[in-house]
């Protein structure tokens, strides 16, 4: 009697793990094609910690609720603009109607987060007018905002790339740049993690800001997108504590 009892629970296990198997396998699977750049807590490099940054954790949280998986292909930013044709990817991550000028049957999802970009500068220089920033620092790929060009295709503003956010922020304090044309939230999480003041690097009053939301993009999954918007209306809550976890918050005017 005990021998049949545990061959029915045995067969009853076995039956569980298949069947949580066959509903893993059954699970459409999407490529999602997301910057190879390390700008945390938005997103970084593929490494140890990508699977914690913020975009990933909202993707996968709504991954999880709709019954999907999501791959996620590291590419570089300089061929942003190429993804979907040479990648073969299902979305784009983060992606914004203003940086597809030339791109057609693109669909966007509505802001997962919005943002400003900011000169950032040193406290002692928040003050300084445009015309004094004279070398303005920024990641490889992004591009400037529009009150630079006129100053950096006359000469009057140089600008510095890096593919290092930590280069940067030194490059920064140590006043080899006067700028950094970049979110204030994430040059404070770099500063916090070379020991610096975050108090010392503020948005600068004198330029203009940019603001803008990253967004989930396709040309293919439509109905993914739909799904998409009606999650980030439903999960506010659980979104909004994920900003809190990163220390993170939509930025305003």
């Amino acid at each position: 009697m005990v021998n049949l009892i545990k061959i029915i629970f045995s067969c009853l296990l076995l039956v569980s793990v298949s069947s949580a198997c066959v509903e893993a396998e059954d699970k459409p699977t999407y490529r999602v094609g997301i910057e190879d750049v390390d700008y945390y807590p938005m997103f970084t490099k593929k490494g140890d910690r990508y699977k914690t940054s913020f975009l990933i954790d909202v993707m996968e949280l709504f991954a999880q609720k709709r019954g999907v998986k999501f791959e996620y292909i590291h590419l570089p930013i300089t061929r942003f603009g190429e993804w979907y044709q040479q990648d073969s990817i299902d979305f784009r991550l983060p992606d914004n109607p203003i940086w597809n000028v030339n791109t057609k049957n693109l669909l966007f999802s509505g802001g997962i987060i919005e943002l400003r970009a900011d000169t950032v500068v040193l406290k002692k220089n928040q003050y300084k007018p445009l015309s004094t920033l004279n070398v303005i620092g920024s990641l490889y790929g992004f591009i400037p905002g529009p009150h630079w060009k006129n100053r950096i295709n006359t000469g009057k503003t140089k600008l510095v790339f890096e593919s290092s956010m930590p280069v940067l922020v030194r490059l920064l304090k140590k006043g080899m740049v006067d700028g950094l044309g970049l979110n204030l939230t994430v040059v404070h999480h770099y500063a916090k993690e070379m020991g610096y003041d975050t108090d010392d690097f503020v948005a600068s009053t004198e330029t203009p800001n940019i603001q803008y939301t990253y967004t989930l993009s396709t040309m293919a999954h439509p109905e993914i997108i739909k799904d998409f918007d009606a999650f980030l209306v439903a999960s506010q809550n659980e979104i909004s504590l994920l900003k809190q976890r990163k220390d993170i918050f939509d930025s305003k005017q």
